[in-house]
């Protein structure tokens, strides 16, 4: 079909008097490019001028500056946060070992102390074996004493004591009781003193017996204590290096804050700058938008309405993110040609009206939309069928949405726009 090409006053005469936009404005990435060629304009024309003469660098440049200065500081951020954790689990491991030797000192301590009142014990019970044994050797002095003093007066008094009562006998009987009283008395002072001394001698004994048990306690003690002394001195030595640790990990986890705080002016510098670049790319592809305006619309021909209503039931969803390629099957399913582009290429090229003058067969997109990261780049488009109904691919899904509810939800960050796609008026 033949292309008419008209001027904007006679375009606005056609298709039942709704008046058209310009067929093709500037996408965001138009005006990205236009930003990346100034800047790269200006970049060549730098190396041509003098130091002094440099311009400041672009937005995009301190961003990027400043997205690579934040994601370094990031990764040091997270070294020293393993820096800390195995500083934490070293000093946890520390104090743990401390503890223990802690414990270790003070079963020392009781068992040196159990061995303490053993000794204690002994060394009373020494004690009474030595009363004991000067008692007896008192006893054993005493009766030393009396038999000594009977044999001194016996002495002194002659054998003739003994003789005299051996003569005074009267009869043979008394003779040999007086004797044998003699022999008796003898044995039985010899007994004693021998039997005292027996006892002595045991009881020195037990004294000895004890006093090696209770050298062999002393021993036992000095041993706990040396390996208590040791201990102590692990534990002091573990007690320096805990307070070193614990010295160290402070100091990391004072650079742990010293770097957030960078990480967090760095992400308020990136966020603050990103904010200025869309800024500056909003401001760019509008002013590039208004400098071109095309003074003639192009008008390609007209096409079957209930074809492409048809195809819009027919034609399924191309794929997730995919609504300008389910608009191209459609149009291509319904003969009327083929269009390429993305969202936001129909919406500057081909949608040029209010949704108040919206008609069937049109195209309705956004050139962002806020759903998704994909679509805040390239927007959203559908297809209006008519009977207040738009149908889009959403998600992977072909649906159906009411126009007032697709303008209501599609507006909030966008001017919603119809109009006929590749210029053909649908009838």
């Amino acid at each position: 079909m033949p292309r008419d090409y008209v001027s904007r006053s006679d375009s606005r005469r056609r298709h039942d008097g709704i008046a058209c936009l310009a067929p093709r404005g500037v996408t965001r990435r138009d005006a990205l490019r236009l930003l990346m060629g100034a800047a790269l304009g200006a970049a060549a024309s730098s190396a041509l001028l003098p130091v002094s003469a440099l311009s400041e660098p672009s937005t995009q440049q301190k961003l990027d500056a400043a997205q690579m200065s934040y994601e370094q500081a990031q990764a040091e951020l997270e070294a020293i946060g393993n820096e800390v954790a195995d500083a934490a689990a070293q000093l946890s491991q520390t104090q743990a070992q401390v503890s223990d030797l802690t414990e270790q000192v003070s079963q020392k301590q009781s068992e040196i102390d159990a061995k303490q009142d053993q000794i204690d014990e002994t060394q009373s019970q020494i004690d009474q074996k030595q009363d004991d044994i000067d008692a007896k050797q008192a006893e054993i002095e005493r009766r030393q004493k009396a038999l000594g003093d009977r044999m001194s007066s016996s002495y002194k008094a002659g054998s003739t004591s003994t003789l005299d009562l051996l003569l005074s006998s009267a009869t043979f009987e008394e003779l040999t009781s007086n004797i044998y009283y003699l022999d008796k008395v003898s044995e039985a002072d010899r007994e004693m003193i021998d039997g005292v001394k027996t006892l002595k001698a045991e009881l020195e004994q037990d004294k000895a017996d004890l006093e090696q048990a209770k050298a062999d306690l002393e021993t036992q003690k000095a041993e706990l204590e040396t390996q208590k002394a040791e201990l102590e001195e692990q534990k002091a030595e573990l007690e320096e290096l805990e307070s070193q640790q614990a010295a160290e990990l402070e100091a990391v986890r004072a650079k742990q804050a010293e770097a957030e705080d960078l990480v967090n002016n760095l992400d308020s510098q990136v966020k603050e700058l990103m904010a200025q670049r869309d800024a500056e790319l909003l401001a760019a592809q509008q002013a590039a938008q208004e400098a071109q305006q095309p003074d003639e619309v192009i008008i390609t021909g007209s096409g079957s309405l209930a074809a492409v209503q048809s195809a819009t039931y027919s034609t399924p969803s191309p794929g997730s993110g995919l609504c300008a390629a389910w608009v191209s099957n459609v149009f291509r399913n319904a003969g009327i040609g083929s269009f390429y582009g993305n969202a936001d290429d129909m919406y500057y090229r081909w949608c040029g009206y209010s949704t108040s003058q919206i008609q069937p067969g049109m195209i309705i997109a956004v050139n962002t939309a806020p759903f998704s990261a994909a679509a805040v780049i390239y927007g959203h488009v559908g297809i209006y069928v008519g009977n207040g109904t738009v149908r889009h691919n959403r998600s992977g899904v072909v649906r159906s949405d009411s126009l007032s509810s697709w303008v209501s939800m599609y507006s909030a960050t966008a001017t919603v726009r119809c109009g006929w796609l590749g210029g053909v008026a649908l009838s």
